[in-house]
């Protein structure tokens, strides 16, 4: 057990337990294959270095002793989405643990029990708590997902406190509600058992049934980011079965690539584009089928270009320059594939065209497209100056939200009690948004 430190005197041991602790994982961007993996083509996503989420667990009752609501004893805290939720385990949702099909078999932890989800559904909507804004719906999933997850991972815990806090921007395309089922089944598991937060498989095979609460049938590929971190590889294959998806994390991943990712802020539809683009599909079988194959070849493009440069990068040879530049053209030319299924959008292209313009490395949407995002890989060699200057007009003109970071990074990670400053504690539980000097502070934290 670890020696007790004066300013935490918030720490409470539960045999092998101690809070508060923190969890966090990060966003990801697709670098290639979007689209074309609804065909069975390869994609290719990459963690987002310093876009996470983070979740504090605490023990209520140490809180404020004095002021202890007896009616709860959990608490959802998203002050990000305006969202705090209190649920008494017996009163609330006593009906819904006691029902004997909502019990999860030790062979089937990591399944998902479509009965729990529906009891939970009916639940919320029968108790609704939120207020009536454009919000409603981000409350209402995130409210299914936590409560889905606490139910199926640890429904006999009580008197915690969740505070969910994040810099991943909702409904961009970049992963947040994967980060957030992450970050919830890494926390959920250490309160049953200190050791299974180090499981990442099981973190993952957990994290997935959140996200099929929010997306019925998610890929896995956001999730297994925000899990495994780097760069993660979705292959599809068919076989008697059907259709087989392996999930690879890739080691030879340089992480050394600087990026930018550009929110342009402009509404989309997913389920419109992908519709789109089946509707191409089917007219014109042949032509389609062509694009996607380049798209594929640009991926495996890619993905031999990131190998080379990760063995090259501490030598910087001409060989190395070459295969940035071959990188560079790569990520161009599969915008220019999507950009052909009519997956852009004019303010996807003012940035596509500015970067060409300034010779900054090579950019692309991001995502489904029809807005959403766009990431640059930037060149090292391009000036600072030419990077500020690219940012600067994005944002001045167009207004959109331009964030520096790294490709791939930690993926899910846990930060123990006894490293969390009172300074951490306090920002969590007092300010709405998490300041960037608290985020600086906890990513030290992170390998």
């Amino acid at each position: 057990m670890n020696q007790r430190k004066p300013y935490l005197n918030k720490l409470i041991y539960t045999m092998t337990l101690a809070f508060p602790i923190i969890t966090t994982a990060p966003g990801k961007v697709i670098i290639s294959g979007e689209h074309s993996a609804v065909y069975g083509k390869d994609v290719v996503a990459s963690a987002v270095k310093n876009l996470r989420c983070y979740l504090l667990v605490e023990d209520i009752s140490d809180v404020n002793k004095e002021n202890v609501n007896t009616n709860h004893d959990i608490e959802l805290d998203f002050p990000d989405l305006d969202l705090k939720c209190l649920w008494n385990i017996e009163n609330d949702l006593g009906s819904i643990i006691n029902n004997k099909e909502n019990h999860i078999p030790s062979n089937a932890f990591t399944t998902f029990n479509q009965h729990l989800s529906d009891d939970i559904e009916l639940f919320l909507k029968n108790n609704s708590i939120y207020k009536e804004s454009h919000l409603s719906h981000l409350h209402h999933s995130a409210s299914h997902v936590f409560l889905y997850l606490l139910l199926h991972i640890a429904p006999k815990i009580k008197n915690k406190r969740f505070i969910m806090k994040s810099n991943v921007p909702v409904g961009a395309g970049l992963g947040s509600s994967a980060a957030v089922s992450v970050c919830l089944a890494q926390a959920l598991l250490y309160c049953i058992n200190s050791e299974y937060n180090h499981d990442l498989k099981t973190i993952n095979d957990l994290s997935l049934l959140g996200e099929k609460c929010v997306h019925g049938t998610p890929s896995g590929i956001d999730n297994a980011v925000a899990t495994y971190g780097k760069a993660i590889i979705l292959t599809t294959h068919t076989s008697n079965e059907g259709k087989v998806k392996n999930l690879k994390v890739m080691d030879s991943f340089p992480e050394s690539l600087n990026m930018l990712l550009i929110n342009t802020k402009i509404p989309k539809s997913t389920k419109t584009l992908v519709a789109n683009v089946k509707r191409l599909y089917e007219q014109d079988t042949t032509m389609i089928s062509s694009i996607l194959e380049a798209m594929h070849r640009c991926t495996q493009g890619i993905l031999s270009q990131f190998e080379l440069i990760k063995k090259l990068e501490d030598e910087k040879t001409d060989e190395y320059k070459d295969t940035l530049n071959a990188l560079f053209e790569s990520v161009r030319v599969n915008h220019g594939l999507l950009s052909s299924i009519g997956v852009s959008h004019p303010g996807l292209e003012k940035v596509k065209i500015l970067s060409d313009e300034l010779k900054i490395g090579g950019t692309k949407l991001t995502g489904a497209g029809g807005g959403g995002c766009a990431m640059t890989i930037l060149d090292p060699y391009a000036s600072e100056k030419t990077v500020d200057e690219f940012k600067g007009s994005l944002s001045d003109l167009y207004g959109y939200d331009v964030y520096k970071s790294q490709l791939g990074g930690t993926g899910a990670y846990l930060i123990d009690a006894d490293k969390i400053s009172e300074e951490i504690l306090l920002d969590f539980e007092r300010n709405t948004k998490i300041h960037g000097e608290t985020i600086k502070l906890i990513d030290s934290l992170i390998p």
